[in-house]
């Protein structure tokens, strides 16, 4: 009993040591693609059998040092990859697209999705490489959108409208036709992309009017101040005078400015009668009207009577000057007849006189 005792004491303090030693001896190296050596090693073996040479691959291996035994493993290498999700990836899209890995290293990486949503690679590089993937699985992976930005704008109207491009095919331009402020953003798929809102700003185009002279007598209706595109509006009053004219569009895409001839005059109705006796009186044709210039009456109706009363004193001149005219005319025309009459008695009474003498002398 006692020598049973003793072998099985004797194997137990033989064995740890030699275990221990064997666990120290196990060494472990990453996998480079480069063989692994080991210092004095006259040759290798795997778990299947001698090698022609140091390994490469991952795997567990012993090195023959001639006095013994090395043990040691390679062990794949860790390569961490970065799984975002493709911003451009768009329906219809080979599903393999969804996501974008980045890593270090020159490795062809197809990314494959297990049932429960984990990542793993289509290829292990034979076991070498061991992929890392962070996230792990693809809920955790946030669905990034797109955002779509643009300066705010500020324009002058264009008849044709004005047209804002996102820069991108899938997206329908913004087409603004009249002027206004707008606070827009493209109408784009909110799956994958977040529009963001800018102002756009469509400044009414200018146009210059260059008016005829509007102008109406006291007490008459004001003329059409209307056309299809704007109303002249004139400042109120009925009262001798001018008055300012502004336009006003019937569009917001116009704004209407007036250049020239901007006031509407009333005139005084004595200049109206004034004007009309003056083209009636004969031998009047052909000289110059009495009103010189529209746009320079004002507001004064002193200056307009007087002007009334010069006129009328003209005119009644001008009627006594013609009746007398016609009186003289009257006188000329009788003394004319009587001196006819008395040059034909005359000449008679000669011609009877010669007559006798004629018969006395040659009888």
């Amino acid at each position: 009993m006692r020598r049973i005792l003793g072998v099985f004491m004797a194997f137990f303090m033989f064995c740890v040591p030699i275990g221990i030693q064997a666990e120290e001896e196990v060494l472990s190296f990453e996998y480079t693609g480069q063989k692994i050596e080991i210092d004095g090693a006259e040759g290798y073996f795997s778990t299947t059998g001698p090698l022609v040479d140091a390994p490469i691959d991952c795997g567990k291996y012993f090195a023959d040092t001639g006095g013994g035994y090395v043990t040691f493993e390679i062990n794949p290498k860790k390569v961490l990859v970065n799984v975002s999700y493709n911003k451009d990836w768009r329906e219809g899209d080979s599903e393999e697209n969804i996501y974008l890995c980045k890593f270090d290293g020159d490795y062809e990486l197809k990314l494959r999705i297990l049932s429960n949503g984990d990542f793993v690679s289509f290829d292990s590089y034979d076991g070498n490489i061991d992929f890392q993937f962070e996230p792990k699985n693809e809920k955790d992976v946030p669905v990034g959108k797109t955002k779509i930005t643009h300066s705010d704008v500020e324009v002058v109207y264009y008849e044709d409208g004005y047209k804002i491009d996102s820069g991108r095919s899938d997206i329908e331009p913004i087409l603004l036709k009249d002027a206004g402020e707008y606070i827009v953003s493209f109408d784009a798929d909110s799956r994958y992309y977040e529009s963001i809102p800018f102002k756009v700003t469509i400044l009414p185009k200018t146009i210059e009017l260059l008016l005829p002279n509007y102008q109406k007598y006291v007490g008459e209706k004001d003329p059409v101040l209307e056309t299809d595109d704007y109303i002249l509006i004139r400042e109120p009053g009925e009262e001798i005078g001018n008055y300012k004219l502004t336009a006003q569009s019937k569009s917001k895409n116009y704004i209407y400015e007036i250049v020239a001839n901007d006031t509407f005059t009333i005139l005084d109705t004595k200049l109206h009668d004034i004007r009309q006796e003056t083209t009636i009186q004969p031998g009047n044709e052909g000289k110059k009207d009495p009103l010189v210039s529209i746009s320079a009456l004002g507001k004064d109706k002193t200056k307009y009577a007087d002007a009334s009363d010069k006129n009328t004193n003209i005119n009644t001149e001008t009627k006594a000057n013609k009746e007398s005219a016609k009186t003289e005319a009257k006188v000329v025309t009788g003394v004319s007849n009587l001196t006819s009459m008395y040059l034909f008695l005359m000449i008679s009474s000669l011609t009877g006189i010669l007559y006798i003498v004629k018969k006395v002398l040659f009888n």
